[in-house]
């Protein structure tokens, strides 16, 4: 599995999932990550377990996609800053 999600929550820890591709084409992913935008809480299922995060409790998110970039431009915000690199 190459796809990761990595969690930083408001009290400096982190948890952080693998997963395998979530939808068969470019257009299903794009509106999974619209309606992951819009939500309230993010839902994740693993190792038999469903976890429930509340968005607040979440300082920020990493996703680690080899198409996410490039098939996301629908579903991310008009203002977002594209091709970035973080600097320490």
């Amino acid at each position: 599995m190459d796809r990761i999600a990595t969690l930083h929550f408001t009290d400096g820890s982190k948890l952080a999932f693998d997963f395998p591709e979530q939808a068969v084409n470019a257009a299903a992913r794009s509106l999974k990550l619209a309606e992951f935008m819009a939500g309230r809480h993010l839902v994740i299922e693993a190792e038999g377990q469903v976890f429930v995060f509340p968005v607040t409790s979440i300082k920020y998110l990493t996703l680690s996609m080899p198409t996410l970039v490039r098939e996301s431009a629908g579903a991310l915000p008009r203002h977002t800053i594209r091709g970035a690199r973080v600097r320490a």
